[in-house]
């Protein structure tokens, strides 16, 4: 890991660098220039390599192994509470389904005992 620290600081160490002496030389040599061609290069290098030296410390200070188990470790929690309540609905689900059936049970006991005086 601290050598993917070290590799990020050169590299951002460098673009600094590179930066600074592009825009020096945009500064004596082209500034008063009205062909801006060497201005919009810089800009798009600028840009461009911007963009890499982010993605770059995202990919070694915030994407790492442990952000991956942090996020991968509230998934199953997640996954975990899910199962919970999935039992939590089906041992419900079964109180109801008997509490009906002894509900049934109960009628047809009645129904049996009514069939009995009539006859």
């Amino acid at each position: 890991m601290a050598a993917r620290r070290t590799s990020f600081k050169i590299h951002f160490a460098i673009f600094l660098i590179a930066n600074v002496f592009l825009w020096v030389v945009w500064y004596f040599l082209f500034k008063g220039s009205e062909d801006i061609t060497f201005l919009k290069a810089i800009l798009f290098v600028l840009i461009v390599w911007t963009l890499a030296v982010v993605l770059h410390y995202m990919i070694v200070y915030k994407w790492t192994k442990s952000y991956k188990e942090k996020e991968l470790s509230s998934l199953k929690k997640l996954h975990q509470q899910h199962l919970q309540e999935i039992e939590a609905l089906k041992a419900e689900m079964n109180h109801e389904n008997e509490s009906v059936s002894e509900e049934d049970a109960e009628e047809e006991d009645n129904d049996n005992s009514n069939s009995i005086l009539i006859d």
